[in-house]
C-alpha cells in the first residue's frame, strides 16, 4: 500500500473518484485520509484489534472532517485510538455502542425544554440561537458520551473574533453538558466544557453627556408630533431586478412614531429599567401614590425599583386600555408592546447617536447618580442589581467628588505645613 507524508497539500490534491479513496501516513502507520465519491474529506484511523494480527480483521474509524480538523489535530487523535488499540481497546466496538446512545442533537431538544422551563424567555431564545448556529453544526450527531473537551476548545477557538459570543457559548455548552450527566447522558465529573480558558472581555462603556440627553429629548418630540425618516440602516432599497420607479414616493418620507414607542424610550432614560421590563409592564406593578414599580418577575427575581417624579409624569401620559393589564399595549388584545427597535433608530440616527444601543439608556441613567457622589448601594437600588459587585462598573464615575475631597484634605494640610497656596501647579519638566 504506498504511503506519503499526509499533510494539508496532499489532502486537498485527492480526487474524488467512483469509490472511496484513502492515502495512508508514511511515518503513523494506520493513520489516513479518505475521500468518498461526493468529495467529502475526512480523516481515519485503521487498526486490527485483538492479538490477532494479521489474521484479525481490520477496523475502520473516523477522526473528523477534513478542514474542521487540521493534519496536526488528526494525527494526535491518531497516536491517542492507535495507542488505546495497543492497550487492548477496541475503539470502533466502543462507537458502535455508543450509537445506541443519544446524541447531542438528540438530548439538546430535551435540554432546551428546560432551558424554556427554567429561565428567562429572552435566555431562551438566546440559547437556541447560539445552540442551532453555532452547536449543531459542529457536533450535532455525536454521542453525548463522546464529546471531548478538543471538541469543545475547537469551537470555542472558531469564535474568538467575537470573544463575548464564544465565552457565551462555552458557558451555556458546560450547563448543557451537567444537564446531561444528570440525565445519564454522561458519567458524572466528565464535563468536557469545564476547564476552558475563556477569552479577556472588555465590557461597553457608553454614557450619554447632558448635551446627548438634550439632543435625545429634541429627537423623540419630532418624532411624535412631525415624524422621522426611518434610519437609514431601515430604509427599503431596490432589489438587483427592481427597478427605482417602483419605490412608492413616500417611501424615506417622515412617519409620525408611535406614541407608545416613544413613551417606552422615555421610560428606559427616566427609570434605568431593562428593555423587556418596560415592554412588557402592567398597571398592577405601577405605585404612582408611593413612587415606586414593583416587578414580579425581573431578571433577577421579585425587585421594587424608585420611580421618579418625570417617569411618573410620562406614565401619567399612557392611556388605560380596557382588558389590557399591560402599560404599553401591543397591536393584539391582551398583548404588550413587542418591538421599537424602528422608532429607536430612527430617533437615535436624528439625535447623530447612531453608536448608541438601547441598553446605554441604562447605563446613562445609573451614571447620573454615581457621577454625583452618589454610594455605590443607592445605584445599586436604583437599578436592581442582586449584588454590589455588578455595580462597581460604575465606580469610577465617582472620581470627581473624591477629587475634590483630595483637593480640599491636601490644600488644609498645606495650610498647616505653612506652605503657599498657588492657583495652579506648572507640571514638571
Amino acid at each position: 500500500m504506498p504511503t506519503q507524508r499526509i499533510t494539508k497539500r496532499s489532502v486537498d490534491a485527492l480526487e474524488p473518484s467512483t469509490k472511496d479513496l484513502f492515502i495512508w501516513d508514511d511515518s503513523l502507520p494506520g493513520f489516513g485520509a479518505k475521500v468518498t465519491p461526493s468529495g467529502h474529506k475526512s480523516y481515519v484511523v485503521q487498526y486490527r484489534p485483538g492479538a490477532g494480527g494479521r489474521r484479525a480483521v481490520a477496523k475502520r474509524i473516523v477522526l473528523g472532517p477534513h478542514g474542521t480538523l487540521t493534519p496536526d489535530e488528526a494525527r494526535k487523535l491518531a497516536k491517542r485510538e492507535l495507542g488505546r488499540v495497543a492497550q487492548g481497546q477496541n475503539p470502533s466496538a466502543e462507537r458502535a455502542a455508543l450509537k445506541g446512545q443519544k446524541s447531542v442533537r438528540e438530548l439538546g431538544k430535551d435540554y432546551l425544554k428546560e432551558v424554556e422551563a427554567r429561565r428567562k424567555p429572552g435566555t431562551a431564545k438566546e440559547y437556541k440561537r447560539l445552540w442551532e448556529k453555532h452547536v449543531l453544526p459542529a457536533i450535532a450527531t455525536k454521542a453525548v458520551a463522546e464529546v471531548e473537551t478538543g471538541d469543545i476548545r475547537r469551537l470555542h477557538r472558531s469564535m474568538r473574533d467575537t470573544p463575548y459570543l464564544a465565552n457565551r457559548l462555552a458557558a451555556m455548552l458546560g450547563a448543557f453538558f451537567s444537564f446531561a450527566e444528570k440525565e445519564g447522558a454522561r458519567p458524572p465529573h466528565t464535563n468536557p466544557a469545564h476547564g476552558i480558558d475563556f477569552y479577556p472581555e472588555s465590557p461597553r462603556e457608553r454614557f450619554l453627556s447632558p448635551d446627548e440627553f438634550r439632543r435625545l429629548g429634541v429627537a423623540l418630540v419630532k418624532a411624535e408630533t412631525l415624524g422621522l425618516p426611518p434610519a437609514p440602516k431601515l430604509r427599503r432599497k431596490p432589489g438587483r431586478k427592481e427597478k427605482r420607479k417602483h419605490i412608492p414616493k413616500s417611501a424615506g418620507k417622515p412617519i409620525p412614531a408611535n406614541p407608545l414607542a416613544v413613551a417606552a424610550i422615555r421610560l428606559l432614560a427616566l427609570t434605568g429599567c431593562r428593555e423587556g421590563e418596560i415592554l412588557s409592564l402592567r398597571w398592577d406593578a405601577v405605585d404612582l401614590e408611593r413612587g415606586h414599580l414593583r416587578l414580579a418577575d425581573s431578571k433577577t427575581g421579585k425587585s421594587v425599583r424608585p420611580l421618579g417624579k418625570s417617569a411618573a409624569a410620562v406614565l401619567g401620559t399612557v392611556p388605560r386600555i380596557e382588558r389590557n393589564p399591560y402599560v404599553l399595549p401591543g397591536l393584539r388584545k391582551g398583548e404588550h408592546l413587542k418591538e421599537i427597535k424602528r422608532v429607536w433608530y430612527a430617533v437615535r440616527h436624528a439625535a447623530e447617536l447612531d453608536d448608541l444601543r438601547l441598553h446605554d439608556l441604562r447605563h446613562s441613567f445609573a451614571s447620573v447618580p454615581a457621577a454625583s457622589g452618589e454610594s455605590l448601594l443607592v445605584v445599586r437600588s436604583l437599578l436592581g442589581h442582586k449584588r454590589v459587585a455588578t455595580t462597581e462598573r460604575y465606580a469610577h464615575l465617582g472620581d470627581d467628588p473624591v477629587k475634590r475631597a483630595a483637593d480640599r484634605a491636601s490644600s488644609d494640610i498645606a495650610g498647616w505645613l505653612g506652605e503657599k497656596k498657588k492657583e495652579s501647579a506648572a507640571p514638571a519638566r
